[in-house]
C-alpha cells in the first residue's frame, strides 16, 4: 500500500470519528435542554439563585457533557456547548439576548460552572482512571 493512501485512510477515519462526536455532541444538547425543560418551573420561580445553579450542575449539565471525556474536543464543539449553556442560564436568569447583558455578568450572576471546565475536568477524570489500570 502506498504512503499517501494510508495517509487517505487515517484522514477518513479521523473525519467519520469527528461526525460521529458531532452527532453524539447535538444529541447531549438536546438532551440537556429537555432536561432544562423538566425543570423550567424551579428554573423560572422565585427560589434563591444559588438553588437554582446547584440543580442546574446536579442534573443538566451531567446530562449535556456525559460520556464527554471520550469525545475529540475541537473549539467548535466547546463553542456550542457554551453557547447552549449561556442561553439555559439566560433563561434561568429570564434575560433575553436583547437585554445585552454580557456573559461574564450572567456567568457572575448564576454562578454556574463553565461546561468547558467541566468537561476538561471530567476527561483529565477519565485519564487518571486509565493510568491506574
Amino acid at each position: 500500500m502506498s504512503r499517501g493512501h494510508e495517509q487517505n485512510k487515517k484522514k477518513d477515519l479521523i473525519e467519520r470519528r469527528r461526525s460521529n462526536y458531532e452527532k453524539e455532541l447535538k444529541r447531549r444538547i438536546q438532551l440537556g435542554w429537555a432536561a432544562f425543560g423538566k425543570l423550567r418551573d424551579i428554573f423560572s420561580s422565585e427560589i434563591p439563585q444559588y438553588l437554582k445553579t446547584k440543580v442546574f450542575e446536579q442534573y443538566v449539565l451531567p446530562v449535556m457533557t456525559y460520556g464527554s471525556e471520550k469525545w475529540l474536543i475541537t473549539m467548535g464543539l466547546i463553542r456550542r456547548l457554551r453557547v447552549n449553556q449561556r442561553a439555559m442560564e439566560r433563561a434561568m436568569l429570564g434575560v433575553s439576548l436583547r437585554d445585552r447583558i454580557k456573559n461574564v455578568e450572567i456567568r457572575g450572576r448564576t454562578g454556574v460552572t463553565e461546561i468547558a471546565q467541566r468537561v476538561a475536568k471530567l476527561k483529565w477524570q477519565w485519564a487518571g482512571h486509565i493510568v491506574r489500570r
